[in-house]
């Protein structure tokens, strides 16, 4: 096999190994063809060979290092394709793979994601761990209408932007551009709204127990005019001053002379005017 194995030789291989193909099912019949952690590892898609493989819903090519996507137009039932732990760079020929259901190319050295769009069917994406640093970049998932999962962790946008706001911040940002996912980074997007819910509690908790100068347990109309001009009260909340005052005069106005703000009622403002630092 010299340097490398040649997927001819990867897929006569998946034939004979009892744990890779337990039935001894031939390889044009197979549904999961499993070419994954070859010794020598596979560095070049061959998509002659790939071709052969007529009956093939679950492509795994895993753990080699294969540097380039090479066209599997051939492959017209393939709904799932492993790429993970390779040397790709670049996201060539997937408008072969119009039909894809699920991509998975966490472990690769992918900065752009310029080709993506021609995978109209795609629901399920693992980028993990790549090289991506742009969110801009991620605007080209936007093109992709029934993602449902998807996976950035570990790349320079994701560690950067939770080293900057937080991990709740990160989330809330990518399903702001993609809310038609129901998972992200392994969190379903149900429990990504939750964390965000007790985040912005507990922000808000601060926040109030600092404008409640004497402890009362609520808010009198001089404590919520002094708010306005402490500056503390803006970087607790992550929004500019102007942003806050008119909020802090909505509550007074929504109050009597003497009517004093409850916490509840605290967050209710807040919770209409928008989300607490950004999230």
């Amino acid at each position: 096999m010299g340097d490398a194995t040649t997927c001819r030789d990867a897929i006569r291989i998946f034939e004979e190994d009892h744990k890779r193909n337990p039935e001894g099912i031939k390889a044009p019949q197979a549904t999961y063809v499993k070419l994954y952690g070859m010794m020598p590892p596979i560095n070049k898609i061959d998509p002659s060979a790939l071709a052969t493989l007529k009956s093939c819903e679950q492509l795994g090519l895993s753990s080699n290092n294969i540097d380039r996507i090479g066209n599997l137009a051939g492959m017209e039932n393939l709904r799932i394709l492993s790429l993970g732990r390779n040397l790709i760079k670049k996201l060539d020929n997937l408008d072969s793979l119009s039909h894809l259901e699920e991509l998975w190319l966490s472990y690769n050295w992918i900065s752009s994601l310029a080709g993506i769009e021609n995978l109209k069917n795609l629901k399920v994406l693992y980028l993990g761990n790549n090289h991506i640093n742009k969110f801009r970049e991620l605007h080209r998932l936007v093109e992709l209408p029934d993602l449902q999962e998807l996976v950035l962790y570990g790349n320079p946008i994701h560690t950067e932007s939770v080293e900057r706001n937080g991990e709740i911040n990160w989330a809330s940002s990518v399903l702001a551009l993609l809310p038609q996912l129901k998972k992200f980074d392994g969190v379903t997007a149900v429990e990504w709204k939750s964390r965000r819910e007790v985040g912005n509690e507990h922000q808000l908790r601060k926040v109030f127990k600092l404008i409640d100068t004497d402890g009362g347990g609520s808010l009198s109309q001089d404590e919520l005019r002094a708010s306005m001009k402490d500056p503390k009260i803006a970087e607790l909340v992550g929004m500019d001053p102007i942003e806050i005052e008119p909020i802090l005069i909505k509550i007074l106005a929504a109050g009597g002379y003497d009517e004093e703000c409850s916490f509840e009622d605290f967050c209710y403002w807040f919770s209409n005017a928008g989300s607490i630092g950004g999230m």
